[in-house]
């Protein structure tokens, strides 16, 4: 009786510790396994990491490669671009020079010209009546010869000085055919008028008559 059940304790406590055996291997296991796991996923996620740095790293070389290569280039360029400008504004310059001195030649010519004709187109002044023998036809112009001599004729016969006098009218006699007739005064406030009559006798102006008039 004894013997029969130290038996069963001695196979019951070998089946205990087969079993602890059993699910203490069974634990390491799942501990390992998690381990295992756990290494993968971090170690991948490392490796994309690394990947990821990489790539980014050579992205930035390469744009530090072409911006470097591309500033000769526009440095180039903007040389050439200043290079034409200066071209196009020397051009421009010679352009305008030769015009201006295309028109300052055309101007030479042009006055010369004018100068020439001008020349060549004035004639002698006119021979008065006197000197050609022909009728005299007297010319009431205020700018011409026949009205100055007049004037000296009537300032003389008045008596007044030419430059103090004043000129109400000269013109044609109505009642003297060929003759002439002037109203004059001093330059005077209430100064005394007079008219002057005048004929042409073939050298000059001489006065026929001279009366107050009102």
């Amino acid at each position: 009786m004894y013997n029969f059940q130290s038996n069963s304790r001695a196979t019951s406590r070998a089946k205990r510790k087969k079993t602890n055996i059993i699910l203490n291997g069974s634990i390491v296991i799942v501990l390992i396994l998690i381990v295992f796991v756990s290494y993968s996923i971090f170690s991948s996620g490392d490796n994309k990491a690394a990947s990821q740095k990489s790539v980014q790293a050579s992205s930035e070389k390469q744009s530090v490669h072409n911006i470097k290569k591309d500033k000769p280039a526009a440095k180039k360029s903007s040389t050439s671009n200043q290079t034409n400008n200066d071209s196009s504004s020397q051009d421009q310059t010679q352009n305008d020079q030769t015009n201006s001195d295309t028109a300052s030649a055309g101007n030479s010519s042009s006055s010369s010209l004018g100068s020439s004709q001008s020349s060549s187109t004035t004639s002698p002044a006119p021979e008065t009546p006197a000197q050609t023998g022909q009728q005299h036809v007297t010319s009431y112009d205020s700018s011409s010869q026949d009205w100055q001599e007049m004037l000296q004729t009537i300032s003389s016969a008045a008596g007044i000085d030419q430059s103090k006098m004043t000129v109400w009218f000269l013109g044609s006699d109505k009642s003297n055919p060929g003759g002439s007739v002037g109203t004059v005064s001093a330059k005077a406030k209430g100064s005394q008028k007079y008219r002057v009559y005048l004929q042409w006798d073939g050298s000059g102006y001489k006065a026929t008559k001279v009366e107050p008039a009102s």
